[in-house]
């Protein structure tokens, strides 16, 4: 009852909590809503289809086939996101291809997909096997044999639910999209060049317009410094009339980026740093020579037992310390050395031997059940009288060839005699086979079970030797990364905006790396690597332009401090937000046609010759330019000039203006164009111009990308 009472003291206050809290559950619950609903909360859309598993899968797909043919298990940060950017480009493309084939009439059904797969495979016994799976085939014979590698590909699908052959079943499925892909491509081209009429009257007038020109030739450089003084001038009418005509084609964002600043304070050992390595070096050189073995200073330093392995010469792949270890008498010490300023070694040569690098064996295995295997044949004491019988029974002549398939257990007989390396082989086990004579038996038991060897043979003798070699890392001591930590924190502390960030790391000689246009899914801003912590900061939500960055550390290997200089999202850029960008072009351009003016006017009172002379330009004589053709048929004279020239009258030199640089032309002689036989040439032309595959394919594909309606939100599921 006291409870109660004190409760109706205090309703009025109870009431405002509960409400309160009702409140935020309301809200709570809201907010569960929103996320449902919100496109922040997806990671990708595709023509308003939410591709988010399906992006995963295909990623993860890709990651295992990049393993596969790279024999790679990790990558590094930068290597990672060219397989996201992969990925994303591919489903883009995939879908856009796959509309304007439905367009056309072709869907690619499961069934259809099911006989490409089959034909895939079949290829591979042919003269012509299909590029994606021999290649796949060959990076799995290298590391399974190439019989194992066509049983693998044959029975792939058996392996879609075993997590022992994941990354096997996932790259083919990545490989098989790969030329799933190509193919659907080739047909789209193929059906789009055939769908494509070039008109006899278009090609006509195409043969009439291509005029040939025979030309003098000069092109001038608007930065050259006797045109310094000249100031172009661009009025707010140029600027936005440009913006209208231009935005679709260069202002429509495909997909938002950044320009990203980065000042960059390298990691780098002082030379205090330096001295005292090499003093720490030399210092355990001394301690190393008075050991009273190696296999107690081993011991000492925690590197465990002594390595007891011969190596040849060639396995020795650091340069110069092959020589060293080979070109000394056994129980030489090797002095401490540095290699490449990255690490100091010293060690000592202790063992040598002519030996066979590789032993010939014939085997039979017999596991027995252990925790792990309990499907094995025998237990481990028939396992050890099976291998004493079967040693006695070979060596009183039996073969073991024929007594091989009955204790296959699965596998094939080819795969029970071998070449063992010494290399990568127990050295007590090596050892053991070296002792056996040829046609001698030896039997060794594994951890779950017993291998009966006979030696069949050998190769030749070769000097081996060994070595123990120890590393020190040349690094940075904590006082130098704390110093250098605290310069970069000042640093950022000092600057508040991007230009302030260029401006103070110019006047302290910091070095400032510039990313243009860096995508929300890559690693590397200009050429610096694996910065995908700047790069995902630089897209945060509340990060816009002018922002500067905490002190990044990356990788150990340089502090950062980074400024957002532009920002672009995704769609239609305002005016306002390219105005300066179009400024600078335009300056560009009316720099060029300010340059002609002046170099007409140089014309008019002296020749071509002069004035190649004066700027000390060299004049390209005999230069045939063609009217409709190209900036690389036409020696690289922009298009924007081309159209000056044929204007042109004969003998009277001039100067035209392109985008970049200024022309200074004398047209020698001009005919005509000629229309070819049944005018093939210009109807392949005109082919060649709309759907050429050298040149135009990656336009049309890129162009059928860009009118899909994409949602990018990968940044946010994917920031390191």
């Amino acid at each position: 009852m006291a409870a109660i009472g004190a409760i109706r003291k205090h309703g009025v206050l109870l009431l405002v909590i509960i409400g309160l809290a009702l409140l935020a559950f309301i809200l709570g619950d809201l907010s569960n809503v929103t996320r449902t609903f919100s496109s922040k909360y997806v990671m990708a859309k595709i023509d308003g289809k939410k591709m988010d598993q399906q992006y995963s899968k295909q990623y993860e797909e890709n990651l295992a086939l990049m393993r596969i043919l790279q024999k790679k298990s990790t990558f590094e940060d930068n290597e990672t996101y060219q397989i996201h950017e992969m990925t994303w480009q591919q489903m883009l493309q995939e879908k856009a291809v796959d509309k304007e084939l439905e367009k056309l009439g072709l869907t690619y059904t499961p069934q259809m997909i099911e006989d490409f797969k089959e034909n895939m495979l079949a290829s591979l016994s042919t003269q012509q096997p299909n590029q994606f799976l021999a290649q796949f085939a060959n990076a799995l014979a290298e590391q399974y044999g190439p019989e194992n590698a066509m049983s693998i590909i044959s029975n792939i699908e058996t392996l879609a639910n075993r997590e022992d052959a994941k990354d096997i079943y996932n790259a083919y499925q990545a490989l098989v999209r790969f030329a799933l892909g190509a193919e659907k491509q080739q047909h789209y081209m193929a059906l789009a060049q055939n769908s494509i009429y070039f008109s006899t009257p278009l090609a006509k007038q195409l043969a009439k317009d291509n005029s040939i020109a025979l030309v003098s030739l000069m092109t001038v450089n608007p930065e050259l410094t006797a045109f310094q003084n000249l100031k172009p001038e661009v009025s707010e009418k140029e600027m936005k009339e440009f913006y209208n005509i231009h935005k679709k084609e260069l202002f429509n964002v495909q997909s938002k980026n950044r320009d990203i600043n980065v000042a960059v304070f390298p990691i780098n050992p002082t030379q205090a740093d330096l001295k005292a390595i090499e003093d720490s070096v030399r210092k355990d050189f001394t301690t190393f020579t008075q050991a009273e073995s190696i296999a107690e200073y081993n011991t000492a330093r925690g590197n465990g037992a002594l390595d007891s392995t011969y190596y040849k010469e060639s396995d020795i792949t650091l340069n110069e310390l092959d020589s060293l270890i080979f070109k000394v008498p056994v129980g030489s010490y090797i002095e401490p050395f540095t290699y490449e300023n990255v690490k100091w070694y010293f060690g000592k040569v202790f063992g040598a031997s002519n030996r066979p690098d590789s032993v010939l064996v014939a085997t039979i295995e017999l596991p027995f059940k252990t925790a792990q295997n309990q499907e094995a044949p025998y237990s481990k004491k028939e396992a050890r009288l099976l291998a004493d019988s079967l040693r006695q029974v070979i060596a009183s002549g039996t073969s073991i060839f024929s007594l091989q398939p009955s204790y296959l257990y699965g596998r094939e007989q080819g795969d029970t005699t071998f070449w063992l390396p010494e290399r990568g082989t127990m050295p007590d086990l090596y050892n053991s086979l070296l002792t056996t004579p040829n046609g001698g038996i030896y039997v060794y038991k594994a951890a779950a079970g017993y291998v009966v060897f006979q030696v069949l043979d050998r190769t030749q003798l070769i000097e081996k030797r060994q070595f123990v070699i120890y590393d020190y890392d040349i690094n940075p001591s904590e006082a130098t990364i704390n110093a250098l930590r605290s310069q970069a924190n000042e640093f950022a502390a000092s600057v508040t905006n991007n230009e302030e960030l260029i401006a103070n790391a110019a006047k302290q000689g910091i070095q400032v790396v510039n990313g243009e246009r860096v995508s929300s899914m890559t690693a590397n801003i200009g050429q610096l690597p694996n910065c995908r912590d700047i790069v995902s900061w630089a897209f945060g939500d509340d990060v816009k332009e002018d922002a500067i960055s905490d002190v990044f550390n990356v990788n150990k290997m340089f502090f950062a401090v980074a400024s957002v200089a532009k920002v672009r999202e995704q769609g239609m850029q305002k005016y306002k937000e390219v105005k300066d960008d179009i400024k600078t072009l335009l300056e560009k351009q009316n720099k060029v046609a300010l340059v002609a003016e002046q170099l007409n006017k140089d014309l008019a009172s002296g020749d071509m010759a002069a004035v190649a002379q004066k700027y000390n330009i060299p004049v390209s004589d005999s230069v045939t330019l063609s009217f409709a053709g190209d900036y690389y048929m036409n020696r690289g004279v922009e298009g924007k000039a081309i159209g000056q020239i044929f204007s042109l009258s004969a003998n009277k030199p001039a100067a035209v203006s392109g985008n970049n640089v200024a022309y200074v032309v004398n047209v020698l002689d001009k005919r005509d164009g000629q229309a070819s036989e049944n005018l093939m040439l210009e109807k392949n032309y005109l082919q060649n111009a709309v759907l050429g595959r050298d040149r135009n394919e990656n336009t049309l594909f890129n162009y059928l990308v860009s009118e899909l309606n994409v949602l990018d939100n990968r940044v946010r599921f994917y920031q390191k």
